[in-house]
């Protein structure tokens, strides 16, 4: 199974989907995994098994100090910058900048 660490760096509770991909093709969908991400939280999120251990996309929601945020990223081919972001990275943290939340990658 495969599994990313996410990182929230904002002082939001993240509603988060992840898209796992089927193979190696980006239009392939094997399924997804929802988790909550308080304030502040390091989370271990496993998805997928030993053959479908890439990530389609993802999909943050949160409402926070009167505002609703959701955005939805999707990758629709291989290298692309998000499909780099989600693939190479084995942290993704999410960061608050003005009014948007911005996702990164580490290792």
């Amino acid at each position: 199974m495969a599994e990313k660490t996410f990182i929230n760096n904002t002082e939001a509770t993240l509603q988060i989907t992840i898209f796992v991909r089927e193979g190696e093709l980006p239009f392939n969908q094997d399924g997804t995994v929802s988790f909550s991400l308080n304030p502040g939280q390091t989370l271990v999120v496993p998805y997928g098994d030993d053959i479908n251990i890439f990530l389609n996309g993802i999909i943050i929601f949160t409402i926070s100090e009167g505002d609703l945020f959701s955005s939805v990223q999707f990758v629709t081919v291989q290298s692309s910058e998000l499909d780099d972001l989600l693939n190479t990275n084995s942290v993704i943290t999410i960061t608050k900048v003005q009014t948007e939340y911005v996702i990164s990658g580490s290792n």
